[in-house]
């Protein structure tokens, strides 16, 4: 038997929740492998237009439904004996619940009733729907979160969910030792849930969903035993590299930092002037600054002396340029690297800053103007956010 449990044969694999976010591009990437596929998914406008795009790769059957309704697993069911059995099933599907997320004495217990018919019953009658159409050697990967196994306030209909689907899905492999059985984390990720989670807010600093695909094409087609595994981490100890190609990741945020000489008249200007909000402040005895939040973007302006500690900080050295771009992304050193493979100047090993990030400056390569650094931040502190 092979990895996948069907040796020469066609694979075949079920994703629900397959319209969009992590369910979407794992299904492009099965599709790219050559697996058949069954697809579901709330949304039939979405669903419809997954399947134009996957249908030019593959054969892909999609049903669009709710998960948590026996007629739309019959179907599903019926899709998967016409391709002649499964070799994975994905129960990707879920619902976050209400948003704004309220804490548990104000939660509405019908909308408790639904994430959990939908999170946690769903699977497991998607499971026993389909027990008798599973390959030898099958694999069935449950979704879960952190939320499962930390106590994250205004998370607790959510998180509760996932934690009985954790524990029914470990029974499960404990049941069923025949069957590969994985709860998978899939880890932080900019998708249109995590969005409502948090209504209002700039989620672009989450990686995409392709991020966690390696670690479940790891799941899906390695020899890993039952259990629980994070797909991020499971895609760095497999060797595998988050899409798309080799590279220190994505920028995160971009500042541009002005070393002013009259900094009172310039925080005046930007404040009362352009209107910009002022985010954060610190004011010693010598050194001055301001961090305004401007839209997506931010503008910082320190005086003289600021600059000059923060040089002294990540470059040893006490010079003041005017001008700096700080760039907030997952690895500095190697994103270092990088650049000065592309004709960049260090001017610094990696540093750790009092504020907990891990900073290297830059100059600039030739042909751009060099009295522009910067500098690339990575925030190694759990509690530190800003660049």
């Amino acid at each position: 038997m092979g990895a996948s449990g069907t040796t020469g044969l066609q694979r075949t694999a079920l994703i629900t929740g397959a319209s969009r976010g992590l369910g979407l591009v794992l299904a492009r990437a099965l599709a790219a492998q050559g697996w058949h596929l069954v697809l579901d998914a709330r949304g039939a406008e979405a669903l419809e237009a997954a399947h134009a795009e996957l249908a030019k790769m593959t054969a892909v059957v999609a049903i669009a439904g709710d998960v948590g309704d026996s007629a739309h697993r019959a179907r599903l069911a019926e899709a998967v004996r016409a391709f002649g059995g499964l070799d994975a099933l994905v129960n990707n599907a879920s619902v976050l619940g209400p948003s704004p997320r309220p804490n548990l004495l104000e939660y509405p217990l019908d909308a408790l009733e639904t994430v959990f018919r939908v999170n946690v019953l769903a699977p497991l009658a998607l499971v026993q729907t389909l027990a008798g159409d599973l390959k030898p050697g099958a694999r069935i990967l449950n979704v879960t979160s952190d939320a499962a196994v930390q106590p994250y306030a205004g998370w607790g209909g959510y998180g509760a969910s996932k934690a009985a689907l954790e524990q029914l899905t470990a029974i499960l492999a404990a049941e069923r030792p025949d069957w590969r059985v994985y709860w998978v984390d899939p880890g932080d990720m900019r998708t249109q849930m995590q969005q409502d989670a948090f209504p209002g807010e700039d989620i672009s600093d989450r990686p995409l969903p392709d991020a966690s695909v390696p670690g479940f094409l790891a799941l899906l087609t390695g020899d890993l035993p039952s259990g629980r595994y994070q797909a991020q981490a499971l895609a760095a100890t497999q060797g595998a590299s988050p899409a798309p190609a080799p590279h220190p990741g994505p920028v995160h945020g971009m500042r541009l930092v002005l070393t002013v000489p009259d900094f009172e008249r310039a925080a005046e200007f930007y404040r009362d002037g352009l209107g910009l909000e002022a985010a954060e402040q610190w004011i010693g005895p010598e050194s001055k600054g301001i961090l305004f939040r401007a839209g997506k973007a931010s503008l910082e302006i320190v005086n003289a002396a600021q600059a000059a500690e923060v040089n002294g900080i990540e470059t040893g050295r006490q010079g003041v340029g005017m001008v700096r771009l700080a760039f907030r992304v997952d690895d500095s050193a190697g994103m270092a690297t990088r650049l000065v493979e592309r004709g960049a100047r260090a001017l610094s090993e990696a540093v750790m800053t009092p504020w907990g990030h891990l900073n290297v400056r830059l100059q600039a390569p030739d042909g751009l103007p060099q009295d522009i650094e910067l500098t690339l931040s990575q925030v190694a502190a759990p509690e530190a956010e800003s660049v």
